[in-house]
């Protein structure tokens, strides 16, 4: 029985029929994706959790996160419109290679 064969002979039933199985089509996927969510919280480790404190502890404040974006924003602009420092060598050196 192919798909649109299946939904031509729901459009048949009555509407209480239709709106049960709408119902439980409904419930059954948001029981699969709440699985998906809840197994994801199992996928964490110590390490993990360990990890995330440590890059919270690092970002330090949100003020001083916010400060932080904000001047390298800036930082950004200038590079864009004045090109970012370009590096100069005062000496290159060229040994020959191996063939």
């Amino acid at each position: 029985m192919s798909l649109e064969s299946y939904i031509g002979s729901l459009k048949e039933k009555p509407e209480h029929i239709r709106k049960s199985y709408a119902f439980w089509s409904a419930f059954g996927l948001t029981m699969v994706i709440f699985t998906f969510w809840l197994a994801s919280f199992s996928v964490f480790s110590d390490n993990a959790h360990e990890a995330v404190a440590k890059a919270v502890d690092r970002a330090g404040t949100p003020a001083s996160s916010l400060t932080a974006s904000v001047g390298s924003f800036f930082v950004d602009i200038k590079d864009l419109v004045f090109g970012p420092k370009k590096v100069k060598y005062s000496s290159v050196e060229v040994k020959a290679g191996k063939r």
